[in-house]
C-alpha cells in the first residue's frame, strides 16, 4: 500500500514517540481516510496491547478497535478504505494511470462477517474487529464497558462535546491495553469544541502531555498528482482559508467577536474553583435571567485593581484586571422563581460585606422585571437594570453611590466593554468551567463561538459576563471620575 511522505512521517513519529494522544490537522485531499485505514489494519493484525504469551490463547482473545466520527456518514470513508485495501481494490494514481493496491493479507479479512450498514463492523481472522460508530449526542456512551486497542476520531473537531467525549469516555476505554487516541480533523471555527481542539493541537506542537501534533499539506500527497495540486493552490490563492484547506494550518479567524488567542490569554486555572470574598475589595455582578431551558447566570467580577479613564466619548483601560471569581448557572426551568431568588440572595450576601457590590440585571422581559421586584430592598438599592423595563427608584434609592444611566445602554455597549477588557488583557476567566452547559458549551466555548448574530447560539454566560464587564468599567469610572453617560 503506497503512502506519501506525510503519511509515513505521521505513522513513524506516533509509533516512535508512543504518544497517547495524536493530533493530525490535514489539508483537503491529504489522504486522511487511507492513513486511518492503514493504522487500524496494523493494530488489528498485531493486537497491540495484548501480550502474546501462549499463541493459541492470544488468538482466542477478543480484540477491538474503533473508528468514530460525529455523524454516521463520516464513518463510511474509512470503512470503505479498509475494505478496498484488504480486497486489493484501492485505487492509486500513477503517472501511467490508475492502478489498485496488491494486498498480501487478503486472507486476514472475513468479508462474509462484515456489517455493511451503520454502525459498520469489520471482523478479522485473529478474533479482532473494528467498530465504526457515530457518537452523535451520546458523547461516547456507546463505547462504554469495553476496552479498545485504538480509537481514531475522524473529523472530531466538528463535535459539539469533544472535551467531554475524550476525557469522559474515549481515553478511559483505552486504558486496559494502553492504546493511543488519534484525532484527525480540520478545525471547525463554528464548533464549541475548537478551544479544546486547539489546546490539544498546541500540546502536541510543544510535545507535552504525551501528545503529538502534525499538520498535513496537500503538497505532500504526490499520489494526488502535481498538476491537480497546483490547480488547488491556484483556486485558493486569495482565499483566507487557503492555508487551512491546503496546508493543514489551524486557523481560528472568522466573524467571532472574541478571538481565540485573547480567550486563551485570559484563562487562569487558579480561578477554576472560584475565589471567595476578600476583605476590602469591590465586586460587580451581572445577571442574565432565563426561562425554560435557557440558563439563569450570575457573574461576579473582582474589580478592585481595574483602572479606567474617560477620554471624550470613549474610555481607556489603564491598568489592573477584572477577575471572574464566580459564575453561578442554572436552567430557568430547573427551580422555582423563589428558589432562584434565594440562591441569588445567598450569592450576593457572600460577597457584599460593606456595601462593596453593585449589580446589573438584564430586564428585557416580564420574568426579569419580576426577578427585580422580588429582590430584597437592600439589593434593589444597588441594582441597575439593562433593558426596556426600568424600576421606580423612589422607593429603593437609598444608596449613596453614583448610579450608571442604564436606560440607553445598547447590546453593543456591553459587548464592546467585554471586547475591550479582552483586547487589553485586563480580564481573567477560569480555564476550565466546572459547571457545564447542557449543550456542552461552557463559558470559554460560548465566548469563542459568539457572533453578533447570536440566534441559535448558547449565549447566557457571555451576556452575563458582558453585563458585569460594562458595570465594572462604569464603576471604576465612577470611583475615579465624575460620571458621564456611557
Amino acid at each position: 500500500m503506497p503512502l506519501h511522505s506525510g503519511q509515513v512521517k505521521y505513522l513513524r513519529e506516533t509509533t516512535r514517540r508512543k504518544t497517547r494522544i495524536n493530533v493530525l490537522v490535514p489539508g483537503n485531499r491529504w489522504g486522511k481516510s487511507s492513513l486511518i485505514a492503514c493504522l487500524q489494519i496494523w493494530f488489528l493484525f498485531y493486537k497491540f496491547g495484548i501480550a502474546e504469551g501462549n499463541r493459541d490463547a492470544w488468538l482466542k482473545t477478543e480484540y477491538r478497535t474503533a473508528n468514530i466520527a460525529p455523524h454516521s456518514a463520516q464513518t463510511e470513508a474509512v470503512f470503505k478504505a479498509i475494505h478496498q485495501i484488504l480486497s486489493s481494490t484501492y485505487s492509486i494514481k500513477t503517472p501511467q494511470g490508475i492502478v489498485t493496491n496488491k494486498c498480501l493479507i487478503e486472507w486476514f479479512y472475513l468479508k462474509q462477517r462484515t456489517v455493511n450498514t451503520p454502525p459498520y463492523r469489520q471482523v478479522f481472522l485473529n478474533n479482532s474487529y473494528i467498530e465504526h460508530r457515530s457518537l452523535g449526542a451520546d458523547q461516547g456512551d456507546a463505547l462504554q464497558g469495553k476496552p479498545y486497542g485504538l480509537i481514531t476520531y475522524d473529523e472530531g473537531g466538528r463535535s459539539l462535546h469533544l472535551k467531554d467525549e475524550v476525557m469522559g469516555n474515549l481515553l478511559p476505554r483505552l486504558g486496559d491495553w494502553m492504546g493511543p487516541f488519534h484525532l484527525l480533523s480540520t478545525p471547525d471555527k463554528d464548533s464549541p469544541s475548537i478551544l479544546y481542539h486547539h489546546e490539544l493541537y498546541k500540546n502536541g506542537l510543544a510535545g507535552v502531555n504525551s501528545t503529538y501534533t502534525q499538520e498535513g499539506s496537500l503538497r505532500e500527497n504526490l499520489l494526488f498528482g502535481e498538476k491537480q495540486i497546483e490547480e488547488q493552490y491556484r483556486l485558493f490563492e486569495n482565499d483566507p482559508m487557503g492555508p487551512q484547506v491546503l496546508d493543514g494550518k489551524f486557523l481560528t479567524g472568522g466573524d467571532n467577536l472574541f478571538p481565540l488567542e485573547q480567550i486563551e490569554i485570559a484563562q487562569n486555572k487558579e480561578l477554576d474553583d472560584g475565589l471567595l470574598y476578600q476583605e476590602g475589595h469591590q465586586y460587580v455582578i451581572g445577571t442574565d435571567t432565563a426561562m425554560s431551558t435557557d440558563e439563569m447566570v450570575h457573574t461576579i467580577l473582582y474589580i478592585t485593581d481595574l483602572k479606567v479613564e474617560r477620554h471624550d466619548t470613549t474610555f481607556l483601560i489603564t491598568g489592573g484586571k477584572a477577575k471572574l471569581v464566580r459564575q453561578k448557572c442554572a436552567k430557568g426551568s430547573s427551580k422555582s422563581p423563589q428558589q432562584h431568588i434565594n440562591d441569588f440572595v445567598d450569592l450576593f450576601d457572600s460577597y457584599n460585606k460593606n456595601n462593596n457590590v453593585q449589580h446589573l440585571l438584564e430586564t428585557w422581559n416580564g420574568e426579569s422585571a419580576r426577578f427585580y421586584q422580588d429582590l430584597p430592598y437592600r439589593i434593589q438599592a444597588v441594582t441597575d437594570c439593562y433593558g426596556s423595563w426600568q424600576p421606580d427608584r423612589r422607593s429603593t434609592e437609598n444608596s449613596n453611590k453614583p448610579r450608571p444611566k442604564t436606560q440607553n445602554i445598547k447590546k453593543s455597549d456591553i459587548l464592546i466593554a467585554l471586547q475591550k477588557l479582552f483586547a487589553a488583557e485586563a480580564i481573567e476567566i477560569p480555564k476550565h468551567d466546572t459547571n457545564r452547559h447542557p449543550d456542552g458549551a461552557d463559558l470559554p466555548e460560548q465566548l469563542f463561538i459568539y457572533k453578533e448574530d447570536d440566534k441559535n447560539l448558547p449565549t447566557d454566560r457571555v451576556i452575563s459576563l458582558a453585563l458585569a464587564s460594562w458595570l465594572a468599567i462604569e464603576s471604576n469610572k465612577v470611583q475615579t471620575l465624575q460620571f458621564i453617560d456611557f
